[in-house]
């Protein structure tokens, strides 16, 4: 590792000659730092980042690579014990992050024909970072705020151009790979609710992943999408058929302890299979931008979720198992909604309407979501403004007043100086019952942000 990342390195201070001497290499790029501080007494930090983005693109007649790296540094010290002192990664730990590889050629065996090879973010739908239709790569979780945000994928990308309005593009993904999750304080945010029988207490965890094997079947995903522009709008229609990236518990083991009545819980975990069939318009109204995208998903099968309570009755002739249904066997509709405008004087406004987060899925369990933002630029545009950002969720409309979280998240962004700028905003969280942002009630945050492009 230590020798790769050094020649990647030393690749890094030689490109920026070789492209001075030829025109033919593009390196573009951001460093960002991402700072969030806990409003509670103790302020303790809540995040730390800082990101080198580096995007590499080079052309030689219908060949294209494109290239995407991110050198992070992220979170504070990762040792408890004074061994830890001895290494740098723990005390300052980072990551190489290879985000896109790929080669792109055009009129590829005919000319009509795009082929794109290697790791790869392919991007569907045309919502507003919130899109239903876009399931080929996996989640990149790891900044849960950082809503949209997907993980490159190995990928066979052929599309074929009928003229300029019309395409039809094939993609196959021959490996699976999960969305990685949450991290530091956000980590449990996506935990899956276990409730255990009768008066048992929990005292420890354990859990496996029955991942799906490497192969040409088991572990691929496939997707096929016809695009098109008619009526001035944008347009496309598409079908995927691929595995969730976030796993769901399959069985469960429960383990009784000398301690009784805590037990240890053993889980299995899997990947459910979908046929996914979306949908996807956006174009405008007048001076009203407006959008619609829609995926419908229907399970491969019903996934029953198992738990064995055998050790518990050692006694009975026969194992004692507990089923119940974590996914039917029924489709579910996940629904985006937007429009925006802006006014005569510059003011954005940005209005969407959500049914199912990223993370929800099973018929009657999406979440309704409204999610609204208001910006205005002044002063010739060297500050921006955000007083209204957030949103709202209902995940119980038979009583709303129980079930709800609201979520409120201001900026004000400096941006005088070409090519960076700095902004101060907060995130705050309030609300009842069972959803994903009621559950960041504890993390009220102030945040501060620079980012310099070059």
């Amino acid at each position: 590792m230590k020798k790769f990342c050094s020649t990647f390195l030393i690749f890094l201070l030689l490109t920026p000659v070789y492209a001075q001497k030829s025109d033919q290499l593009t390196i573009r790029g951001e460093l960002l730092t991402d700072q969030r501080i806990l409003m509670k007494a103790d302020h303790d930090w809540a995040w730390n980042e800082t990101r080198l983005d580096l995007k590499l693109d080079k052309r030689s007649g219908k060949v294209k690579f494109f290239g995407n790296v991110w050198l992070k540094h992220l979170g504070g010290p990762a040792t408890l014990q004074s061994s830890g002192l001895y290494s740098k990664d723990q005390i300052s730990p980072w990551n190489l992050d290879l985000r896109e590889a790929y080669a792109e050629v055009s009129g590829f065996v005919f000319e009509n024909l795009d082929l794109k090879v290697g790791r790869q973010r392919i991007a569907w739908g045309t919502a507003d970072r919130f899109n239903p239709t876009s399931n080929l790569n996996p989640f990149d979780l790891e900044d849960v705020f950082d809503f949209g945000r997907q993980q490159g994928s190995e990928a066979l990308n052929l599309t074929w151009h009928f003229n300029d309005r019309f395409s039809l593009q094939g993609v196959y993904l021959p490996f699976f790979r999960p969305s990685n999750l949450p991290l530091g304080l956000f980590s449990g945010v996506l935990a899956q609710p276990f409730s255990l029988p009768g008066d048992l207490r929990l005292s420890g965890h354990t859990d496996k992943l029955l991942m799906p094997r490497h192969n040409f079947a088991e572990g691929a995903t496939t997707g096929i999408r016809f695009k098109g522009f008619a009526l001035n709008y944008d347009f496309s229609v598409s079908y995927i058929y691929g595995r969730d990236g976030i796993s769901l518990m399959q069985s469960a083991r429960i383990v009784p302890l000398l301690t009784f009545p805590y037990v240890n819980v053993e889980a299995a975990l899997t990947f459910p299979r979908n046929h996914i069939f979306g949908g996807d318009v956006a174009g405008s109204i007048g001076s009203v931008g407006v959008w619609a995208e829609a995926a419908l998903f229907v399970p491969q099968k019903e996934i029953i979720q198992s738990i064995d309570l055998s050790l518990l009755y050692p006694e009975s002739p026969v194992p004692v198992i507990s089923d119940s249904i974590t996914l039917e066997k029924k489709t579910w509709l996940k629904l985006a909604v937007g429009a925006d405008y802006t006014f005569h004087k510059g003011t954005y406004l940005n209005v969407q309407y959500l049914h199912g987060f990223l993370h929800e899925r099973g018929q009657g369990n999406l979440n309704d979501y409204l999610i609204l933002a208001i910006e205005k630029s002044f002063w010739n545009d060297q500050f921006l403004l955000r007083p209204i950002a957030g949103g709202m969720v209902v995940s119980d409309w038979s009583k709303p007043s129980e079930n709800f979280a609201v979520f409120y998240t201001p900026e004000f962004i400096y941006k005088g100086i070409d090519n960076f700028q700095i902004g101060m905003g907060v995130f705050v969280f309030e609300g009842k019952g069972q959803s994903l942002f009621t559950g960041f009630k504890d993390f009220n945050m102030l945040q501060f942000k620079a980012k310099l492009s070059f």
